[in-house]
């Protein structure tokens, strides 16, 4: 019974990938009393790093098209650039679909 059921389900998730080395995001450790030291401070750049969001879902057999998303995604863009046009088309195009 869930064998049927785990071939309609559709997961979706959006990613965020840097395209530098790095984010900008530093663990760093030290010792009591060492906060401030020269050797102790990394400097950097700090503007945002460049970046690309993308959302994309998956079924058991097959996937949809990437979908590059451009600004903050609101809800209005969210059902306009993705669910319209890229969600709805794929679920029907599946038997009995669980998003």
């Amino acid at each position: 019974m869930w064998t049927a059921e785990l071939n309609e389900v559709v997961f979706t998730d959006e990613s965020r990938f840097c395209l530098q080395h790095h984010d900008g995001r530093i663990r760093v450790w030290r010792h009591r009393g060492e906060r401030m030291l020269n050797n102790c401070v990394m400097h950097r750049h700090t503007s945002p790093a460049p970046s690309i969001m993308v959302w994309g879902g998956i079924g058991y057999h097959s996937r949809t098209p990437l979908v590059r998303i451009v600004c903050t995604l609101n809800s209005q863009r969210y059902i306009s650039e993705v669910l319209e046009p890229v969600v709805l088309p794929y679920l029907q195009g599946l038997a009995t679909p669980i998003f």
